[in-house]
């Protein structure tokens, strides 16, 4: 096990991520509600979020808020897949929110500058508003937050709730806004009670050489960011991220002793097929930790769990790295340290 000091760990935001949300909540939820009145006076008709990795998923993830309660359309893309595949519809009846922490991801700059050339309201969303991202962009959100995770699912939260709000007012998105904001008590107790069961799990998973991420729903977006982004990006650990839905299709035919799952059970409508895979899989291999949101999330609104479920996930993979003998900070070619 390599030994580190955890809080000069940059992965590893726990420390500051309570009080990051308590200031989203209370700085950037009015400044978004201003943006959406602004835009609503325009006639919205379809939303893109643009981003990469981790922000990309808590795009998608958001998406899902409009999916479920919204007939104005939203789309969630990568920065180069906007650019090539260049959406015909693109005009001033559109929102576009580009997400990049340092604002330096090209392909998201680039994105906002092609959406604004065509009449697109744009917003960036960026840490800090000094950042270059904020050039391309009609308004900046900056969040001033190291917990990235929670920060773009907070601020794609709050986007889709003013916006359905105003369109379609929906009592589930108004139950969703209303715990939204019991959020910092729970994350709070959940980072001082989950550090030892995260190190158990991460010693015991630290011995596979690969896992598979099964998630459906409200929780599939989360699925991709840890069981791929995170596993290999930060833990070096070859990953994989299955729908619950299409387990069946494909995926199934692996499951024997020795291959190891993760599952992330929600309690919205997937679970009960979420619960199928993880049922037959247990049939077949010990080798399995479920990160359950019906244990940890104390009743909230099954679309909070992406935001409840990062924390004990947190200390998972963090102690994952770890038990690895790899301190989850170090890259070999990202950012910059060997050209892409």
């Amino acid at each position: 096990m390599l030994k580190i000091d955890k809080s000069k760990v940059d992965f590893l935001v726990t420390a500051s991520m309570v009080q990051e949300v308590k200031d989203i909540l209370a700085r950037d939820f009015p400044r978004i509600a201003e943006i959406v009145k602004e835009v609503h006076k325009r006639g919205l008709e379809k939303v893109y979020f643009v981003a990469c990795g981790s922000p990309l998923s808590a795009a998608a993830t958001t998406k899902q808020l409009f999916e479920r309660y919204s007939d104005i359309p939203c789309e969630a893309y990568s920065g180069w897949n906007f650019l090539n595949t260049n959406p015909k519809k693109l005009d001033d009846k559109c929102l576009v929110i580009g997400i990049s922490q340092y604002g330096k991801t090209e392909e998201v700059s680039q994105s906002l500058e092609l959406a604004r050339s065509k009449g697109a309201y744009t917003v960036s969303v960026t840490k800090n508003a000094e950042n270059p991202i904020s050039a391309f962009s009609d308004t900046t959100i900056d969040y001033h937050a190291e917990c990235i995770w929670e920060a773009h699912l907070l601020i794609g939260y709050a986007f889709a709730i003013e916006i359905i709000q105003r369109t379609q007012p929906n009592p589930e998105i108004a139950l969703i806004h209303e715990q939204i904001f019991k959020l910092p008590p729970l994350l709070e107790k959940l980072v001082n009670s989950c550090e030892t069961q995260g190190e158990l799990l991460g010693e015991k998973a630290s011995k596979w050489p690969f896992i598979y991420t099964v998630a459906g729903g409200i929780l599939n977006p989360l699925a991709y960011k840890e069981g791929v982004i995170t596993l290999m990006e930060f833990t070096w650990t070859h990953g994989c991220a299955l729908d619950s839905a299409e387990f069946r299709h494909g995926p199934l035919e692996m499951v024997e002793d020795g291959v190891p799952y993760v599952f992330l059970l929600g309690t919205d409508e997937s679970r009960q097929t979420t619960e199928r895979a993880l049922n037959f899989v247990k049939k077949y291999t010990k080798d399995v930790i479920v990160f359950d949101y019906a244990t940890v999330g104390e009743a909230l609104h099954p679309m909070l769990a992406p935001m409840v479920l990062f924390v004990p996930l947190e200390w998972f993979y963090y102690y994952l790295s770890i038990y690895k003998d790899h301190n989850p900070d170090d890259r070999r070619y990202y950012g910059g340290i060997v050209e892409y």
